[in-house]
């Protein structure tokens, strides 16, 4: 069989075109259809195309990750009121309080759990004036040791403050002898089952003695009552927003309301009363408590003394006892020094109140 030059013969008898060039010449592959190459140009355009818009997209920003503070508060839903309370105070106090329990008697745990009685605080005379007042004893500095920066003169007598180039905004007011001087007060008192004792003498004295303070303010100061148990209660008007109030006529006449209305039951948790206090930026806060336990941790401590040197706030402490001498290791002691206040010890049997 005869084989041509443009033909090639496989082994299966089938016969396959091939191209096979000239002797001496090229191959001619001939033209590729048009269509054919209009095709490939525009998937190579739009390829092209969706590559450079790949390309040329780029991230927004700096690209640093954005540092932001963040908290959790927790909301307590009260009748009149939403109180939002920070996680962390909450936490912190909730870790003093567990510590305290541990060590506390079963008699403290009892009042913690007790229940507000429905007589509990007798009639006061909230004009009326201590009688033995200045029978207390005569408040020291706030290390607590005799002898050390004695005050004197009458612990109502409202007063200019020294240095204060005659600021009329400023005066300076007392509870049980201890003396601050400012333009904003914040009254911090204690309201727990133990302030019942004597029948309820110690919560009755601390009412009496704060409207006695609130009285020599004038409406060029401003002020604010929290009274606390486990919970802080502060002194609110409605359709006012909570925070200072002026020492006008009307409103102290609300405050005394306010007051009357007061009775002792519960636990005692110092420290979000405290920071409450602290948050008003207030020059003085006057803390009222008979509660050793629970103390106020170190951390706790130095926590309000942080926020006070902020504020510029001065915290004077008061504290209610039974025995004839004040305790050596008492915590307020260094509440009151840490914040350059004064501590003074009040022994309540010597308290009379008038009929």
């Amino acid at each position: 069989m005869s084989v041509s030059p443009n033909r090639s013969t496989v082994a299966t008898g089938l016969t396959v075109s091939a191209i096979i060039p000239p002797e001496g010449g090229d191959i001619d592959l001939g033209r590729r259809p048009l269509p054919a190459l209009l095709m490939s140009l525009i998937f190579h355009v739009v390829l092209l195309t969706i590559l450079g818009i790949l390309w040329s997209k780029s991230s927004s920003g700096t690209g640093d990750e954005v540092n932001r503070s963040v908290g959790i508060a927790m909301v307590h839903r009260l009748p009149d009121r939403d109180r939002y309370v920070d996680a962390a105070d909450l936490t912190e106090s909730q870790h003093a309080n567990d510590a305290s329990a541990a060590v506390s008697s079963d008699s403290a745990a009892t009042s913690a759990a007790a229940a507000a009685p429905a007589n509990l605080a007798p009639p006061i005379d909230l004009t009326g004036i201590l009688s033995e007042i200045h029978s207390t004893p005569t408040p020291i500095s706030a290390a607590g040791l005799a002898g050390e920066s004695k005050l004197d003169g009458d612990s109502f007598a409202a007063r200019p403050a020294s240095g204060t180039d005659g600021d009329p905004n400023r005066t300076t007011t007392s509870v049980f002898g201890v003396s601050g001087s400012g333009s904003r007060f914040v009254y911090v008192f204690d309201r727990s089952d133990s302030m019942n004792a004597n029948g309820a003498l110690p919560l009755r004295a601390a009412k009496k003695e704060l409207m006695i303070s609130l009285k020599t303010l004038s409406e060029r100061q401003q002020f604010q009552l929290i009274f606390y148990n486990q919970m802080p209660k502060p002194f609110q008007i409605s359709g006012m927003p909570q925070g200072l109030m002026l020492g006008e006529e009307a409103i102290l006449e609300r405050a005394a309301r306010y007051v009357d209305s007061i009775t002792a039951y519960g636990g005692t948790e110092h420290f979000s009363a405290i920071s409450m206090a602290l948050r008003l930026g207030p020059d003085v806060i006057f803390f009222l408590t008979d509660a050793r336990i629970p103390r106020l941790s170190t951390s706790q401590l130095a926590e309000i003394r942080r926020r006070a040197e902020r504020s510029g706030t001065t915290i004077h402490a008061i504290e209610f006892g039974s025995e004839p001498v004040a305790p050596s290791d008492s915590f307020l002691r260094d509440l009151a020094s840490q914040n350059s206040g004064l501590y003074n010890y009040v022994d309540i049997r010597s308290l009379k109140l008038s009929p």
